[in-house]
């Protein structure tokens, strides 16, 4: 049955609501009208991330039909016409999903104008194409990801809208590996020197997405956290390779990763420790067994052992946090975010 505006407005008149009754139910219907579903959020999400993809990594073909000038007016033009959608659609119109991603775009083109820009003033070799940003290290390529993060920073602030963080954490991402030449003032990187600058900037961005799952209500960590995880383990994949200490320390690390997944209660820490100490018990197995007969059925072994420790963890979750993290000292206990508690 529906009711309209006239026949609520009676009701408050015959005492059978109060005026504020009425204002709260008004604006809960007004709110689950605007709540969208998860089509209407592929739909959101697609959308951007095609353009975005468009003005970013697929852009080889148009840049060498535009040219750099071409280039930075085309994109100082998405920059400045998603920036007034974003706003209208965010907070005249309080879609935030829609809004929010509309404001991504200007944050994802950015390093396109920047780029741009400064190959109209050759500062950029005429070699270098703006798809390679993508592809190869160079030190230069830092200019753009702090363009990004600039602009990314105070459309944040202002909308609050998480996904911008995962434009924010892509960028740093990006920063590890583009700093490493400028940090040692030389193009003849080893890799240990890039895994050793890969493990400070990983455990950073998981720093700062610790800090960020502590003090927001919103979710701003995931991101922090992928992309922190993504450049720390990798650079211990490569560190591990020097020798056996380091080894074994690659895998306590792993043990670790595994330990706060439950302390923070994040999976994706999980994951990543679950992986990593995959490839720590390969690569023990390899060493102990690789000219052996008996190889496979050791790797078989290690994969029936952490298939059972999955199940083993997945039954018993509970009592293992009973165990192991209420065990702990209260003045730790309270440094675990509390919304996933």
């Amino acid at each position: 049955m529906k009711y309209t505006d006239e026949q609520l407005d009676d009701g408050v008149k015959n005492n059978i609501f109060t005026n504020e009754q009425v204002s709260q139910f008004r604006e809960y219907v007004k709110n689950s009208n605007n709540q969208i579903t998860r089509f209407h959020k592929v739909l959101y999400y697609g959308g951007a991330l095609l353009i975005i993809s468009a003005m970013t990594w697929l852009m080889k073909s148009s840049w060498d039909s535009f040219g750099a000038l071409g280039i930075a007016f085309i994109s100082a033009a998405y920059i400045v016409v998603f920036l007034v959608a974003g706003y209208f659609v965010f907070f005249k119109k309080n879609l935030e999903v829609a809004g929010g991603l509309l404001f991504s775009i200007p944050i994802a083109v950015t390093p396109l104008f920047v780029f741009s820009l400064l190959r109209i003033f050759e500062f950029w070799p005429d070699s270098w194409a703006y798809d390679d940003y993508y592809v190869w290290v160079k030190g230069k390529w830092i200019v753009l990801e702090l363009s990004a993060i600039l602009v990314a920073l105070p459309i944040l602030i202002k909308t609050k809208f998480p996904f911008h963080v995962f434009l924010i954490a892509g960028s740093l991402w990006f920063f590890s590996m583009d700093i490493v030449p400028i940090i040692y003032k030389t193009t003849q990187i080893t890799w240990t020197q890039r895994a050793f600058i890969s493990q400070i900037f990983g455990l950073c961005m998981i720093g700062i997405g610790y800090f960020a799952d502590i003090k927001f209500k919103k979710d701003y960590a995931f991101w922090m956290y992928l992309f922190g995880l993504i450049t720390l383990v990798s650079g211990l994949s490569v560190f591990y390779n020097a020798d056996i200490f380091k080894f074994i320390l690659f895998g306590i690390a792993n043990v670790l990763l595994i330990l706060f997944s439950l302390f923070i209660n994040r999976n994706i820490f999980l994951v990543f420790g679950a992986i990593g100490l995959v490839e720590f018990l390969g690569r023990l197995s390899w060493k102990f067994f690789k000219s052996s007969l008996y190889f496979p059925f050791a790797l078989t072994l290690i994969g029936l052992l952490l298939i059972f420790s999955g199940i083993f963890f997945q039954k018993n979750k509970k009592k293992i946090e009973e165990n192991i993290i209420n065990k702990l000292p209260q003045v730790i206990l309270d440094l675990r975010p509390k919304r996933y508690l």
